[in-house]
């Protein structure tokens, strides 16, 4: 009889604490409202995340989602843009997936991803689909959409509109305007003082143009 009770006693406590453990991970898996950089147990925020956002996370919770709005009144954003060099990154694939807006007083390394609206000091995220605003500089693995920067755009792969004192890509599949325009594999159009392109399939509008068949001034093709 003693045997029959225990088991039921093991029984009933090991549902209640299971029970338990489901209801936790339900409640820290999605937030509505959370603060950065996110605590590991957190996956998914679906309405507002603010804080010093993705500069200080120790990126070992996973791949975690915001959906909504992220705003980082980072005061040091300054600073970061001063001492990172996005070219030494190590992030192959993004942490941290943002869908909606972005407003930072700083910005984003290379394990962020972007889709929507984001404005920013800087941006140096891995992918950014939508239109970005960028104070300073803008270096990123792969846009499509809108990336506009005051003192450069570069671009692993650019598909849509570049514009900034100085636009850089890889392989440029739209429009680069800016005072020096450069792309090394380009399917579009560049217009600017100084534009530079290996291959080109497309038209280059500026004082001087040169592409891998020839080197003309205002207008090139």
């Amino acid at each position: 009889m003693k045997t029959i009770i225990f088991f039921i006693i093991s029984a009933f406590t090991s549902s209640v604490l299971y029970a338990q453990d489901s209801i936790a991970v339900l409640e820290t898996k999605t937030k509505i409202i959370a603060f950065t950089p996110l605590k590991k147990d957190i996956k998914e925020v679906d309405g507002i995340a603010i804080g010093m956002g993705d500069a200080f996370d120790d990126h070992k919770g996973g791949v975690r989602k915001i959906n909504g709005i992220n705003l980082e009144p980072n005061p040091v954003g300054v600073l970061i843009w001063m001492l990172f060099d996005p070219s030494k990154s190590t992030n192959a694939m993004p942490h941290l997936v943002v869908n909606g807006l972005t407003i930072s007083g700083a910005g984003y390394g290379r394990g962020t991803s972007h889709n929507g609206i984001t404005i920013s000091l800087y941006n140096y995220g891995h992918t950014m689909k939508g239109l970005s605003i960028g104070g300073l500089s803008t270096d990123i693995d792969k846009g499509s959409g809108i990336l506009i920067s005051g003192l450069g755009v570069s671009s692993g792969e650019l598909n849509g509109i570049s514009v900034s004192a100085f636009n850089d890509a890889n392989q440029l599949k739209g429009v680069q305007i800016g005072i020096y325009n450069k792309a090394h594999d380009a399917r579009g159009m560049q217009v600017g003082l100084f534009n530079k392109s290996r291959k080109m399939k497309g038209l280059q509008i500026g004082f001087w143009n040169k592409n891998g068949k020839r080197s003309l001034p205002f207008i090139n093709f």
